[in-house]
């Protein structure tokens, strides 16, 4: 099973945000009944691999449709900001 791509991350302020990509080798997403990026650390360090794009390694949202077994089967996610925390905006109910 291939991880989803992380394409886009709006979320400035993440460590591991460079110029819009995701450098996390990979991200978990969900906090029981909300999508956020659970990878999300707002410190002064950069974080990640530069050169690597960063993917969805886990999701604990059960009701997305693109979820199987706690798994993303999207083929690649946006995270950005909702109300001052950092989604994964992918997240589709099902």
């Amino acid at each position: 099973m291939d991880m989803p791509v992380v394409n886009s991350c709006r979320v400035d302020a993440c460590a591991y945000n460079d110029d819009h990509a995701c450098h996390a080798l990979a991200i978990t997403v969900g906090e029981e009944n909300h999508a956020q990026c659970d990878t999300y650390i707002s410190i002064p360090a950069q974080g990640g691999d530069p050169v690597s794009t960063g993917h969805v390694g886990a999701c604990k949202m059960a009701d997305c449709q693109h979820n199987v077994q706690l798994e993303c089967q999207a083929p690649g996610i946006a995270v950005g900001y909702v109300q001052d925390q950092a989604d994964c905006l992918t997240y589709a109910p099902a």
